[in-house]
């Protein structure tokens, strides 16, 4: 079977990248620091810092509404934020949404909405309000897109910014739900018009549709890595989203260290095995995909006993060693 990539299905990751450095120029240019999961504001006199970051659901919205189900979108957002500034040691205090319509559907609106709402009550966020606009001839008829902002408080000794990594940690892998708000595009290309799928389909071997499968939530993690933040017990964290594991490990690795990661130390969801037999190649699946691991943690080998004590479901996955910067799947 020919190999789709992520670019067949309209997104080019290597442009991205390119835009990227030139994002980073006019950060480093206002004066802010240098954006991992999320941007940074010192607070001047105080040891404070403001954390703020912003993402979208992407053509997960596609799903949810071939399905009807919006309301699991509205809660997306928030735990993809919020999973955000906990890779940087945040603690979330405050939420805005922005809904766009090509004409305004009140009753998908109140759906999202209802989901916003319960998410930002889970985690005691304050949601301050937003945006909602239409704007027809820029979006397709019946097309909407779901975008949220988030800021977050951080102190100077518990902010993650990957300094603290070293040579000789253990890279420690948390379960994701399934794709959670990436790789839609791919995974659409492939499932409904590469092999012919049907949401209502029930793949052999699975006990429910594929529907099901690709509507799980994005996964929260902070309730139970937070206490470990507080703790002092992690060296770094990873939300792995678009980019995959060795575009978001990647980011916090420090000068002089690479990361090295084991395949077949974790489970991975059956979601993913479907989307790679439709012709997706192995190294585009970890490109693009969680690959079944939403959140990675980088802790100290002394620390190891307390955090998998405290986390049952994490799994050692990988190790920091020497190098330059490279994630190394193997």
């Amino acid at each position: 079977m020919e190999e789709t990539t992520y670019a067949d299905a309209g997104v080019d990751l290597d442009s991205y990248r390119n835009l990227m450095k030139t994002i980073r120029r006019y950060l480093k240019q206002s004066g802010l620091s240098r954006a991992l999961f999320g941007g940074t504001i010192q607070v001047k006199g105080r040891d404070l810092i403001l954390v703020a970051t912003v993402d979208g659901v992407g053509t997960k919205t596609k799903i949810a509404a071939s399905v009807g189900n919006y309301r699991v979108i509205g809660e997306d957002i928030v735990a993809h934020c919020v999973n955000d500034l906990l890779a940087m040691g945040a603690k979330p205090i405050a939420f805005l949404d922005y809904l766009a319509f090509d004409k305004l559907d009140t009753r998908i609106a109140r759906a999202l909405l209802a989901g916003i709402a319960a998410s930002c009550r889970k985690h005691e966020i304050s949601l301050l309000g937003g945006e909602t606009a239409e704007m027809p001839g820029v979006y397709c008829k019946g097309e909407f897109d779901v975008v949220g902002f988030m800021i977050g408080v951080v102190s100077r000794r518990t902010i993650l910014d990957g300094s603290k990594i070293r040579q000789g940690d253990l890279i420690v892998g948390l379960p994701s739900t399934g794709l959670h708000t990436n790789g839609y595009s791919l995974a659409r290309k492939v499932l409904f018009e590469k092999c012919a799928m049907r949401l209502d389909e029930q793949p052999e071997g699975w006990r429910s549709p594929l529907a099901k499968a690709l509507l799980r939530p994005h996964k929260s993690y902070y309730a139970e890595v937070y206490p470990l933040v507080q703790k002092r017990l992690l060296s770094g964290i990873a939300h792995i989203t678009g980019g995959g594991i060795p575009g978001n490990l990647g980011r916090i690795l420090p000068h002089g260290c690479s990361a090295k990661v084991v395949k077949g130390l974790w489970k991975v969801p059956k979601i993913f095995s479907l989307i790679a037999a439709c012709g997706v190649e192995e190294r585009e699946m970890f490109r693009v995909f969680n690959m079944g691991l939403g959140m990675l943690l980088v802790v100290p080998f002394k620390n190891i006993p307390h955090v998998m004590t405290s986390l049952p479901s994490a799994t050692i996955v990988g190790e920091i060693v020497e190098g330059n910067g490279e994630v190394i799947i193997q």
